[in-house]
């Protein structure tokens, strides 16, 4: 008796086929189990030739002698289908030869299943055992798919299914030839007619497909699908067709440390094993992939995440994907996640509609989700409940939010540990600043290792980080859309540009020491919970028009090294009721992902005294003001809003600010001092420039110097000299025209002939 060993130096015998007085009568030696999938195809083919020799014989047996015909056997002949099945005739004695083969077919498959069931008590589950418990598939099912297989595993079965179907282009089983090969009763016939229907779990489930085509389904090719073809063979590749939309984790895939939401773990752990829907939303990097990726390896399975961004396609196309994803995930006993839901929901942005998928797409996941039997992930990165799609199956949403103040300093530490940086970095003032999730800190870190290696460095391999390297990353990683309704200002100015007194100042400072220690008496001292909401830092500046409030909301940003949008009103305010509300509330979507401050510039048409309601229009506008109130409390950064008319501000509506700063109008003192800042060490002046009489007799604001001395900087330029009383007096008068404002000549002195 011919022996192997598998892994554990167990013996197994090999079945022993003894040929007795008839060249089909067999005797089998009692077998314990298979090896591997290779022992195993290769028994399950021997008993596909014993069918198609059992099926020849019936056809020959009982038939008269035909006459020579001269396209019979022209490319497949007789004697060629024996060589193929072994060199054994076709051409029976007596029916007793047909009831002998069929006893050798009975005894052939007894013994497979039983090597079957021996193999998986071992511990080997056969592809076609898994495929089969999956499905609940029958064995005429079974034998069906592996009618299919046989001319994927040996080129020769093409001739044979010609040979059998008298058709030279027919190489491919049809079901009619399923039902010869396969059935011997007519009670297995109609079984395997039901079993080939388009609608039974064969095709539902994308194992088999048709040939395309209109005529018979009984005489239209059967196709085993790529993907089933390859988990058979034992491969691991996923079917071509859905390899880029989806991600496979393997169950030995070890995914990154979960920092923060350990508690939402161990909830989703309490669930496992239990089907339903599991919609896990959050925004971008708040660790959902992560979350369903840390569940999977716990539960020892597969993963397979598809990306519902990237299946734009026609409505019956992506019904066909998702068969294959469901089929997929079920063959690999994988956990099956649906990323970017919100692509599919129908409140999705509007400026997305172009990109959207067809109508009924979202529909139709949720009519196959009941069909799966396990747990099924969706996530998405804001809330959403289905209504009347999900009756027979559990749903449960999770929000996922953004980390706090400790957790983020957390993630910076632990992440940045893989990192080198030029000199220590404070950690805590970079999570106050930056409200980034887990995905944006990895990215930042990354984006900032490659501008470090960008600029030269003295060292070979990575540079270290320098502190704004990891700054700018910072930046560039707010992902936003903020420019479509605001534009960025660009941070010119320091402290020591800014002319204001010395409470002003004072204040300003206290306002970004708001946000430079919001760690600490946030996180580090509990306030946050006192707070709920309302942790923003807002301001409003008030005074007329020059007196430096675009110029102190651009120091605070430099200070606080953060990005400045300056909203446009008139893109933002409609007459429309509640279309101001909807641009506001987009704005602050937005600087949720930025981090940036917000100035709000002119906003005296929105502010008034409630008690000044003369009309609807006034009613609306005051709705407005309030509208935009709450949104600054609840915007975790950083808004100010700017007026020129401080007084007729509503008192219910300042108390509602974080800081009310009042911006004066400059004296004489003050104005000599903006008078000289404007001159920067390049700019040639002349010594005969009078500044304690410009400071005195121009009562004129901060922006209007600034003008005047752009305006004479030309005038000089154009006359090659440097900028001199002359050049001043003459943009001075220019620039009090222009505001309205009368200069007599007289009031000029020595320097009316200017």
């Amino acid at each position: 008796m011919n022996t192997y060993k598998v892994e554990q130096e167990v013996e197994i015998p090999r079945i022993e086929r003894v040929v007795g007085q008839s060249p089909f009568r067999c005797v089998y030696v009692m077998n314990q189990g298979y090896r591997n999938i290779h022992d195993h195809l290769v028994d399950e083919l021997e008993l596909l030739k014993l069918r198609i020799r059992r099926l020849l014989l019936i056809r020959q047996t009982g038939r008269p002698e035909s006459p020579p015909r001269p396209f019979k056997g022209l490319v497949v002949s007789d004697e060629e289908v024996e060589q193929l099945l072994g060199n054994h005739p076709i051409h029976p004695e007596s029916h007793e030869d047909i009831r002998r083969m069929t006893e050798e077919i009975d005894l052939w498959t007894r013994q497979i299943q039983s090597k079957r069931e021996w193999s998986q008590k071992k511990g080997l589950r056969l592809p076609l055992d898994h495929l089969s418990q999956t499905f609940s598939l029958s064995p005429l099912e079974e034998q069906c798919i592996l009618l299919c297989l046989a001319l994927e595993c040996d080129c020769r079965y093409e001739k044979l299914y010609a040979y059998l179907q008298d058709d030279l282009n027919c190489k491919y089983p049809t079901a009619d030839l399923a039902m010869q090969l396969l059935c011997s009763t007519g009670e297995e016939r109609r079984l395997l007619q039901l079993a080939l229907l388009p609608s039974s779990v064969l095709f539902r489930s994308q194992i088999l497909r048709f040939e395309p085509g209109t005529g018979s389904i009984y005489k239209r090719a059967l196709y085993l699908e790529e993907g089933v073809l390859s988990f058979l063979l034992g491969g691991e590749q996923l079917d071509r067709q859905i390899e880029s939309f989806v991600d496979l984790f393997h169950e030995d895939d070890r995914p990154d440390e979960l920092i923060a939401g350990q508690e939402i773990q161990s909830k989703l752990r309490r669930f496992t094993g239990k089907q339903g829907i599991y919609y896990l939303w959050g925004p971008a990097g708040s660790g959902k992939t992560l979350h369903v990726r840390h569940l999977s390896a716990f539960l020892k399975r597969p993963l397979l995440i598809a990306h519902l961004d990237r299946m734009f396609m026609p409505l019956d196309r992506f019904r066909e994907i998702l068969q294959l994803l469901f089929r997929e995930a079920r063959l690999r006993n994988a956990v099956l996640c649906f990323a970017n839901v919100h692509t599919l929901i129908e409140e999705s942005d509007p400026s997305l509609k172009e990109s959207r998928m067809p109508q009924g797409s979202l529909h139709t996941l949720l009519r196959q989700i009941p069909s799966f039997p396990g747990m099924i992930f969706m996530l998405a990165d804001r809330v959403w409940k289905p209504s009347g799609f999900h009756h027979s199956v559990a749903f449960l949403a999770v929000e996922l939010k953004a980390p706090d103040q400790l957790d983020r300093i957390r993630l910076w530490e632990t992440f940045a540990q893989e990192y080198q940086f030029v000199s220590p970095l404070d950690w805590a003032a970079l999570a106050g600043k930056f409200r980034f999730t887990a995905g944006q800190i990895r990215e930042a870190l990354m984006t900032a290792q490659t501008l470090a290696n960008w600029n030269p460095s003295d060292r070979s391999g990575e540079s270290p980080i320098h502190s704004k390297d990891l700054h700018q990353a910072c930046l560039s990683v707010s992902d936003h859309k903020l420019a479509d309704k605001a534009t960025r200002i660009r941070l010119n100015y320091r402290w020591e540009e800014l002319v204001l007194p010395r409470a002003q100042k004072e204040q300003l400072k206290s306002a970004c020491n708001h946000v430079r220690y919001r760690h600490i008496v946030y996180g580090q001292w509990g306030f946050e919970q006192k707070l709920p909401y309302g942790k923003g830092l807002s301001m409003l500046f008030a005074g007329p028009p020059g007196t430096g409030k675009t110029m102190a909301a651009q120091v605070v940003a430099q200070e606080l090294q953060l990005e400045l949008y300056k909203i446009d009103l008139s893109q933002v305010v409609s007459k429309y009721v509640g279309e101001t509300e909807k641009n506001l509330r987009q704005v602050y979507q937005e600087a949720q992902r930025s981090n940036a401050i917000l100035f709000f510039d002119e906003c005296d048409a929105l502010f008034g005294k409630r008690s000044d309601v003369k009309d609807s229009h006034d009613r609306y506008a005051n709705i407005q003001t309030a509208f935009l109130l709450q949104k600054a409390e609840e915007y975790d950064g950083i808004s100010i809003l700017a007026t020129n008319l401080s007084k007729h501000i509503d008192d219910a509506f300042l108390r509602r600010f974080t800081y009310v700063i009042d911006f004066p109008f400059p004296d004489g003192e003050y104005r000599e001092i903006i008078w000289r800042s404007m001159f920067t060490q390049d700019t040639p002046v002349s010594d005969d420039i009078d500044f304690e009489f410009l400071s005195t007799q121009f009562e004129i604001a901060g922006g209007n110097i600034k003008n005047i001395v752009v305006a004479a900087a030309f005038l000089a330029a154009e006359q090659s000299e440097p900028i001199g009383m002359k050049h001043l007096i003459h943009a001075a008068k220019q620039e009090m025209q222009k505001i309205g404002k009368l200069l007599f000549q007289d009031a000029l002195g020595t320097y009316s002939g200017f």
